[in-house]
């Protein structure tokens, strides 16, 4: 019996030496601690711009953004820009409670451009760096949904300041030229809506 369990035992143990050990990746101080790719890395003025642009492809929404959209999109802000965003936000709900069978401000429509419909595609078109602020310029493209055809094109302009070595977006100003399209700056209506609050 004690010459079975030996053997028995010595298989086991030959193979648990031969089999290949699973080991973790390494992980970063920085990727360990939860820091975003962002903190990681500091951004350019115009990089910032595209990686919010992305962000904000990918979440596929119009109007202010909720909650958790407004959490994936706050790394992309100046900490003013994120407070607007959080008072606009309450003031927008404050109107829906008090006036429940109307449409609220900022409830529809693209924010964070001058078309309505948002952009088909948006690209940074030039950087313009001065001390602790630098404009963005983005050239955005609205395409036909069905053709492809470009219908719209037009300029906006992001306005950004540097946090230490990093940039982010502290106000988008508008500039398209058709009837309706909205005038001023993103960081005006935001006052407007939290206003109702």
């Amino acid at each position: 019996m004690r010459a079975v369990f030996a053997c028995l035992l010595t298989a086991l143990l030959c193979a648990c030496a031969g089999a290949p050990t699973q080991t973790a990746a390494p992980v970063s101080p920085a990727v360990a601690a939860g820091a975003t790719a962002s903190s990681v890395k500091p951004l350019a003025a115009g990089e910032r711009v595209e990686a919010f642009l992305a962000a904000y492809k990918a979440l596929v929404f119009r109007g202010l953004p909720n909650a958790d959209q407004a959490a994936v999109l706050a790394e992309h802000f100046s900490p003013a820009l994120n407070g607007l965003m959080r008072g606009a936000l309450a003031g927008q709900q404050a109107y829906k409670a008090r006036y429940p069978s109307d449409k609220p401000p900022m409830i529809d429509g693209d924010v964070f451009s001058s078309l309505f419909e948002g952009a088909t595609s948006g690209t940074v078109d030039a950087v313009d760096v001065s001390a602790d602020t630098a404009i963005v310029r983005v050239k955005y493209v609205y395409s036909d949904p069905d053709t492809g055809k470009a219908i719209e094109t037009w300029p906006d302009r992001f306005l950004l300041v540097r946090e230490g070595s990093n940039w982010l977006i502290d106000d988008i100003e508008y500039l398209g030229g058709w009837d309706f399209a909205p005038k001023g700056r993103l960081s005006q209506a935001l006052h407007e809506t939290a206003a109702l609050h």
